[in-house]
């Protein structure tokens, strides 16, 4: 079967090193289009990217947990995430391969940004049969994208709400 995930993150002030507040979120949809919404934030040092990350990582840690309990494995499956992050999916598609190969570093050397989650990405994404990542625009008529980032913003503004540590 074939499940749709919607990722979405956002950062108020989005500058590393500021304690700029950051929520991610995902909407899993299964075949039958039953939803689950789910959301979380971070207080700590974050960017925009970041959480647009954190929200394809929580969501395939959740579908995987699903399959794995009440289907027949995450393995006889595929995912498909769709985030409105070019960040995301581009380099997902275009570099993940190749930054791997090159011990986690860059075409011209530079090392990879974030490169604590893409690491996690790339070590979920064959616990799936399949894994697409497809862009969506953001702010478009969307309505489960719409949805997955009222759920990030809310998120974000939860985190303003925390105590900065």
């Amino acid at each position: 079967m074939e499940f749709t995930t919607y990722t979405d993150g956002a950062c108020s002030g989005n500058r590393k090193e500021s304690n700029c507040p950051g929520g991610y979120g995902y909407i899993i949809l299964d075949p039958g289009n039953n939803i689950i919404l789910q959301g979380g934030s971070s207080c700590d040092n974050t960017t925009n990217n970041r959480m647009e990350m954190m929200g394809v990582i929580k969501g395939m840690l959740h579908l995987k947990n699903i399959l794995n309990h009440e289907y027949d494995g995450a393995s006889k499956h595929d995912c498909i995430i769709k985030t409105d992050s070019r960040y995301v999916m581009d380099n997902f598609n275009d570099y993940l391969s190749i930054w791997k190969k090159n011990g986690w570093k860059k075409s011209k050397g530079s090392k990879v940004l974030n490169k604590d989650l893409w690491i996690e990405l790339d070590k979920l994404t064959p616990e799936f049969r399949s894994l697409k990542m497809v862009w969506v625009k953001a702010h478009a008529r969307n309505k489960w994208n719409n949805l997955v980032d009222s759920i990030a913003q809310g998120y974000t503004k939860r985190s303003k709400l925390q105590p900065q540590t």
